[in-house]
């Protein structure tokens, strides 16, 4: 993850893509109506993905937004997240595809939600900054 993250740490970030992505949050929610089952929604949410997000060849990619980042990383690492397409993955996704959750994209491997980042913290130059008493 550590070595993807440093080959590609002077890319930009993937405006187009999020641009992209917000007609698809809002017309992605009719897969997830209750009586779909579990297959159904992933394949209804999939078939979206493909009619109305760009699909980037794997060389081709030159920016990410967080969540595209994240599971091209664990991607890159050898240890795939789903085998979705990076650019149709939110945060929201993510946190689904937790053990015991109901995920939109079929996960690789179950995740286990450990925390989160306090308002305050940020990384900047390999150290935390902004933490007072």
């Amino acid at each position: 993850i550590t070595a993807f993250a440093n080959k590609i740490k002077d890319s930009g970030y993937n405006y187009r893509g999020i641009v992209e992505f917000i007609p698809f949050m809002v017309t992605r929610q009719m897969c997830s109506l209750n009586p779909f089952s579990e297959d159904f929604r992933q394949q209804c949410v999939s078939g979206l993905a493909k009619a109305q997000l760009s699909s980037v060849g794997e060389g081709d990619k030159k920016s990410w937004f967080c969540s595209e980042f994240v599971t091209d990383a664990f991607a890159k690492a050898g240890h795939p997240l789903t085998l979705a397409q990076s650019g149709w993955i939110s945060p929201a996704d993510l946190m689904h595809m937790r053990t015991g959750d109901v995920s939109a994209f079929k996960p690789e491997t179950q995740l286990q939600y450990v925390g989160h980042l306090k308002p305050g913290i940020y990384i900047k130059a390999g150290r935390f900054v902004g933490l007072t008493r």
